[in-house]
């Protein structure tokens, strides 16, 4: 959430009001002035004070680590197939929950689920280089040249030009290899587009971590709230954004 929106909705001030407050210097995070509207802050983690008043920690966002299965959209909801918000137990749902790192129906793996909005447009943009690491399994052979391709940057049919990324081999023989591979963007169908430009097909696809967030043992169909060093890896991203948005 933006600092300022925060404080216009913790304490019921105008927008002019607000930036009267951070340009003054009256408001802190953490102990420190800010004086910028667009940082971004969690009261659920931060210490945010206005006059030396801290807000309630109530304002703050919701956090969830998903396991999807396969067979599950992600999406809020649909009427043919079951969804990952399906998912979340209504009593744990504040009702805008948004997706960040959506996956195929047919893969599984780690969801992250959040309604803090800025904190979804960091994890969707390439820009912020926030990796996500799959295993993966396809249908023929993964080898050195392959590995020497991902690392490149993989080009696709159209031209499209990948970023660089890590491909490991995991075991490989010419009907089927398995490997991690970790990359920094979120096209469309990516990791997919990206083998079959390589000449294997994908036939399993399981996302294991995005950034410092993993499944471990999170089992199938469940989530969970964030952990205590999960959240500090969270807090770290914010500053990344509020460069970009200074900058």
């Amino acid at each position: 959430m933006l600092l300022g929106q925060l404080i216009m909705d913790a304490g019921q001030v105008t927008r002019k009001a607000c930036k009267h407050l951070l340009k003054d210097g009256h408001v802190t995070v953490d102990g420190q002035v800010v004086t910028q509207f667009a940082t971004v802050v969690d009261p659920s983690w931060q210490e945010i004070t206005v006059d030396q008043v801290v807000i309630d920690r109530h304002f703050g966002h919701t956090y969830y680590l998903v396991h999807k299965p396969k067979g599950y959209l992600s999406a809020n909801k649909d009427q043919t197939h079951p969804t990952v918000i399906d998912l979340i137990q209504p009593a744990d749902n504040p009702g805008d929950l948004a997706i960040t790192g959506r996956l195929d129906r047919d893969a599984h793996g780690l969801v992250f689920v959040t309604n803090n909005g800025q904190l979804h447009y960091i994890f969707q943009q390439p820009k912020f280089d926030i990796p996500k690491t799959y295993r993966v399994n396809v249908n023929g052979f993964i080898d050195g040249k392959m590995v020497a391709q991902f690392q490149a940057g993989v080009i696709f049919q159209d031209g499209t030009i990948c970023k660089a990324a890590r491909l490991e081999i995991i075991s490989a023989s010419p009907q089927s290899s398995t490997g991690l591979v970790t990359i920094s963007e979120g096209r469309r169908h990516q990791v997919k587009k990206m083998f079959l430009a390589c000449g294997v097909k994908v036939t399993d696809l399981y996302r294991q971590k995005i950034g410092d967030l993993r499944i471990d043992d999170l089992a199938e169909g469940d989530y969970r709230q964030l952990n205590e060093a999960e959240i500090q890896s969270l807090k770290s991203i914010f500053p990344l954004y509020n460069k970009r948005k200074e900058s």
